[in-house]
């Protein structure tokens, strides 16, 4: 145990010392994996559409804080989607914008969410950020976990229906998509409560006072979003995407054990409650001290 927990204290340190140089990589891998995720499902506008052109800009991304780099994806989008069809571009860009507006109302901070929402659903795993946002965020950001979720279904349908969008002889438009695809679609409102739920409790849970919250909230959570959406698979006949499901869930738990192990260091062997008074208050206080590992001091003997 000792071991695992001076190679975590290791790493802490070592990316603590290179903390803007490891912003800066962060930076680029999103942007390149969102780039990757835009070329891959959509692709019209071939221009930007390239290897070498998506290097280019996650290495200028590299030096934009997050916010930055999900408004070049916005935009990289934007300018993808324009060249299938302008009115699907405009209803995308019109999503992002109202979700940034809610955003700002609700003084929700991590508005990157909506753009990497998308990115993490491409990947079959969209829960990630949900659990990711309840660990790590306050309960604001909830805002951003829903508009990014309509964000994401809204390009899933989009890209489900590209050949019919390039079909001149049968006529679809974004309105007809939004109202039939996702407004009358049972699946877009259990993914959207499935995405919500599992926030909620995970945050709700975390911020409680139970021993190992984290673990808890995270496997809570977790099977939250899962019984949710198998609940909208079986209900609508798309029993397929169970597997999916299950395969995403096990990354959705790997990532939140990940996240408990270098985030949180608490030794609940060690809780003390600790009891005492003022003037006006008693104050019940539960302690649970930190993990630390006593470093050996070594001498060095000249023979």
């Amino acid at each position: 145990m000792n071991a695992f927990i001076r190679i975590r204290d290791d790493i802490r340190r070592f990316v603590l010392s290179r903390e803007l140089l490891f912003v800066k990589i962060w930076n680029a891998l999103v942007a390149f994996v969102g780039l990757l995720c835009i070329s891959s499902n959509f692709g019209h506008y071939k221009p930007i559409s390239q290897l070498w052109v998506s290097i280019i800009i996650s290495i200028v991304c590299a030096f934009f804080p997050i916010q930055g780099v999900a408004f070049v994806l916005s935009a990289v989008l934007f300018v993808d989607l324009a060249s299938l069809d302008l009115g699907i571009a405009l209803v995308a860009l019109g999503l992002v914008v109202i979700g940034y507006l809610v955003c700002a109302y609700f003084r929700s901070k991590n508005t990157y969410n909506m753009v990497v929402v998308p990115i993490c659903y491409s990947f079959g795993a969209p829960y990630v950020m949900s659990l990711g946002a309840g660990l790590m965020s306050n309960i604001t950001e909830v805002t951003s976990i829903i508009c990014g979720s309509v964000v994401a279904f809204y390009l899933h349908v989009i890209k489900s229906n590209v050949t019919a969008i390039l079909d001149e002889t049968v006529e679809v438009n974004s309105i007809s998509l939004i109202k039939e695809q996702m407004i009358q679609n049972k699946m877009f409102w259990f993914f959207l409560a499935a995405m919500t739920a599992m926030f909620l409790v995970v945050y709700f849970l975390r911020q409680s006072s139970i021993n190992m919250s984290w673990i808890i909230a995270n496997v809570t959570g977790v099977a939250v979003e899962f019984v949710i959406m198998l609940a909208g698979y079986l209900l609508t006949s798309q029993k397929g995407e169970i597997t999916g499901l299950i395969l995403g869930n096990i990354l959705v738990l790997i990532v939140g054990v990940i996240l408990n192990y270098f985030v949180l260091d608490l030794d609940y062997s060690r809780i003390e409650k600790v009891q005492f008074e003022d003037d006006d208050y008693y104050y019940y206080v539960t302690a649970v001290p930190k993990i630390r590992i006593v470093e050996e001091d070594k001498e060095i003997k000249k023979i």
